[in-house]
């Protein structure tokens, strides 16, 4: 009996062992065949196994209900997690193409802000241009319309007030260039408008005098000691005179092409060379004015035509030296006539010989005052 417990507290010894050690039983399994215990340490291991199922069995007896209860919420877990899944890949999706829809919109404002930008910057620069292109379209129509003066004044803005603000531009460049081209036209359509009106005084000059000699005898009947002292002319007018013979001598010449060019003159620094043209042919065309015709003692009627050219050259001139500013002076003037009083008694004296001498005589006593009372 003893011995049997001896061999059983052995075995659980050797069972102790074994399942306290993990990889090195060799010495127990030794020990064990060394003692031919084999057979009865098999038994006592069945036995121990056998218990260890049923610990095993108890166990899993216990927590059998839990663990079926884990996998059934396993198997819910996965469920909503698929579900879970399935809605981020929806909302990935969706996301992604909100994402999308976004960045396209994002990218199509921004295109429209550069265009607004863009638009924007066309404008004020529209707005700058604007009124370059305004100036110089007046330009042209005043330069068509042969408004001279305005159209240089019209240039002077467009250079110095538009230009400036524009010069990044090429057709700004172009007007440059193009400023003193148009200078130049003005100045020699300003130099034309006044040939053109030399040449309309020149031919006008005989209605001039005749219209002051006229207006002069109308004086002399109502107050005959109007001679030898300037008296303006009534300015009631007789019925029954033309609207032509109702005006003054001056009144029958336009001369704002002078004061135009006398202007553009001074504004293109050609003051001098504007004036020295006008004396030039003025000059020249008294010369002419001054040579009588070669037949003009055949009748009365050239004696009237020569002293009504000579008497409207000098009134023009002499309105010429009240408002034209400089453009001549009473010394040019008083010159003039010293020449033309000179030529004018030769050319009667020599005219003279076949008429009577007291006709001639008056006739230039006649010039003389008229002279006097317009100068």
């Amino acid at each position: 009996m003893e011995k049997s417990t001896s061999a059983n507290s052995q075995h659980d010894l050797y069972l102790q062992e074994i399942e306290g050690i993990d990889d090195y039983w060799g010495p127990t399994f030794r020990a064990i065949f060394d003692n031919e215990e084999h057979n009865e340490f098999k038994k006592k291991l069945q036995e121990r196994i056998k218990h260890h199922d049923k610990d095993i069995e108890r166990l899993c007896n216990v927590y059998y209900q839990g663990f079926i209860e884990s996998v059934r919420e396993l198997l819910e877990v996965r469920s909503h997690s698929n579900k879970l899944n399935n809605q981020v890949v929806g909302l990935d999706k969706q996301l992604h193409t909100a994402a999308s829809n976004i960045t396209k919109s994002g990218n199509e404002l921004l295109q429209a802000r550069q265009i607004q930008s863009n638009i924007a910057v066309v404008i004020s620069q529209l707005n700058l241009c604007l009124p370059v292109f305004l100036t110089y379209f007046k330009l042209q129509k005043q330069t068509a319309e042969k408004r001279y003066y305005p159209a240089l004044k019209t240039l002077e803005e467009l250079e110095h007030l538009h230009l400036p603000h524009v010069s990044n531009y090429r057709f700004s460049r172009q007007l440059q260039e193009n400023i003193p081209k148009y200078r130049e036209k003005i100045g020699e359509a300003s130099m034309s408008d006044l040939k053109d009106f030399l040449e309309n005084i020149r031919r006008f000059s005989p209605r001039i005098g005749e219209v002051a000699m006229r207006h002069t005898s109308e004086q002399l009947a109502s107050d005959p000691t109007i001679i030898g002292r300037k008296k303006k002319r009534n300015a009631t007018v007789q019925q029954g005179y033309s609207s032509e013979e109702d005006l003054s001598a001056q009144e029958l010449i336009d001369f704002s092409p002078i004061y135009r060019g006398l202007h553009i003159a001074h504004i293109l620094g050609r003051s001098s060379t504007f004036e020295s043209y006008y004396r030039a042919e003025r000059t020249k065309q008294a010369r002419l004015v001054l040579q009588p015709p070669t037949n003009m003692h055949e009748s009365e009627e050239s004696y009237k035509v020569y002293i009504h050219s000579v008497l409207g050259f000098f009134i023009l001139e002499d309105h010429v030296l009240n408002t034209g500013k400089g453009l001549i002076t009473r010394a040019f003037l008083d010159d003039m006539w010293s020449m033309a009083l000179s030529k004018i008694v030769t050319a009667l004296q020599t005219h003279s010989v076949t008429i009577f001498f007291c006709y001639s005589l008056l006739i230039q006593h006649l010039l003389t005052t008229l002279y006097t009372m317009y100068m």
